[in-house]
């Protein structure tokens, strides 16, 4: 097969399985010599922020010249965006050598009964096979959907734990209320392991504590008022953060307008802080340095400025919208705002309209439809923002339209700025549409 054949299979297989698969997924690692065994894994779960947190991690790590695996999801644009080595994607010929070898294995153990990985799970044991060959020395892994029965959660003994924001998503999935979603992500807490959290909602807090008492894992918890913005200058913001486990204070530099990335920022510190505990050459690493890996780190998709005064973020639920809206409250203050917004069907559409459209100084919205079967009708998506909102409501089938339209309505006002958001979907998209 070629890469493109390869993809086509991958994107073939179901998303998920109705049947609990951790087994089948340690059985063929298994197989491969337990690749995922031979690097420290790093496990990270939440609602959002987990690439985020990720990628921030992936980047101070490299600066002290660690070798790492990063593996998220969903990607932007490419498959082999949800696997990196040193911040590079997987190569196309590396990704088709791998599935080949993957998928002989899986055709075999399905003649003898076992179960067909599903879409996810196919990805994660490509990863894991190329990071045990590539010779990596962290592995930062992001779950995919919760985590107590996630494809990644087979791991017997990570090194560290990290969970980020928890708010309302996949509910049909995870839960209804906040402490059946929290247990879900403290389903990845492991004895003994140290577990770095987001303090922001304490219901969630609540639970993952408990779940770390019982564990005997040691838990730091960053509350939003440890995290202090000093100086937002619009394309880079300064912030503090006060340790109050080490007694003590970093100002930490980051390059986004993204508000919500300071939290996010916050926690790869406290981890990358904690995983000098046990290594002793990272141990050696100068803050200058790992501060350095902060202020260089770039992750797509998040309040990302893709053309002057365009921006895209894949704000897709609830609380991702309300962090954005925070965000533009404060970075693009006093600076008239046009929306260019479509959202998947599973989502709680409703009330991310809501909230969009509490946006100070917003003059108008475009919607449109993200290219998948999850999409949600624009028609239905404009008639609430009309309900909620009595601006300027347009809309387009096509995104590529949808995106020159915007862009031709928000120029109509001085200093404005075009948002493009509702959907990692859209994100990809529109951020695709602008590179050609």
């Amino acid at each position: 097969m070629n890469y493109a054949e390869a993809e086509e299979y991958i994107n073939q297989i179901p998303r998920f399985s109705k049947v609990k698969s951790e087994e089948n997924v340690d059985e063929i690692l298994a197989l491969f010599g337990h690749p995922e065994k031979k690097f420290a894994y790093i496990h990270v779960a939440g609602t959002n922020g987990k690439g985020s947190v990720c990628a921030f991690l992936d980047s101070m790590l490299r600066m002290a010249r660690k070798k790492t695996g990063l593996f998220t999801s969903p990607h932007l644009i490419t498959t082999t965006e949800r696997m990196k080595i040193n911040g590079q994607n997987i190569s196309e010929e590396a990704f088709t050598e791998i599935f080949e070898e993957l998928l002989h294995v899986v055709k075999v153990r399905e003649k003898a009964g076992h179960l067909h990985p599903t879409y996810f799970e196919w990805l994660y044991l490509m990863a894991m096979i190329w990071f045990g060959r590539q010779g990596i020395e962290y592995g930062i892994i992001e779950t995919g959907l919760g985590g107590r029965l996630d494809a990644t959660n087979h791991i017997a003994q990570p090194v560290l734990t990290i969970i980020t924001s928890i708010s309302y998503d996949h509910m049909e999935i995870l839960g209804s209320t906040l402490t059946e979603i929290a247990g879900e992500k403290a389903g990845i807490l492991k004895a003994g392991v140290p577990v770095i959290c987001d303090g922001s909602e304490p219901e969630a807090v609540a639970v993952i504590r408990q779940k770390a008492a019982l564990l005997h894992c040691p838990l730091k918890v960053i509350e939003p008022e440890q995290v202090k913005i000093l100086l937002n200058r619009g394309k880079n913001i300064d912030f503090l953060l006060q340790d109050r486990y080490d007694n003590k204070s970093y100002r930490i530099h980051v390059q986004t307008e993204a508000v919500y990335q300071t939290m996010n920022g916050s926690l790869a510190w406290m981890a990358v802080k904690e995983l000098q505990k046990q290594d002793a050459e990272l141990q050696q690493t100068e803050d200058g340095v790992l501060l350095e890996g902060m202020a260089n780190m770039h992750w797509p998709g998040r309040l990302e400025e893709l053309l002057p005064g365009v921006y895209v973020d894949g704000a897709h639920n609830v609380g991702g919208i309300r962090k954005l809206r925070e965000s533009i409250a404060v970075s693009f203050a006093g600076r008239p705002v046009w929306l260019l917004f479509a959202v998947a069907s599973d989502k709680d559409y409703g009330e991310m309209i809501r909230i969009l459209c509490t946006i100070p100084d917003l003059k108008g919205v475009t919607v449109t439809e993200i290219e998948n079967y999850r999409r949600t009708d624009l028609e239905t998506v404009a008639s609430i923002f009309k309900k909620n909102w009595h601006g300027y409501v347009g809309h387009s089938y096509n995104i590529n339209e949808a995106i020159i339209t915007s862009e031709q309505q928000a120029a109509k006002y001085p200093n404005a700025v075009l948002i493009c958001a509702g959907s990692l979907y859209l994100a990809g998209s529109v951020i695709e549409a602008l590179q050609r």
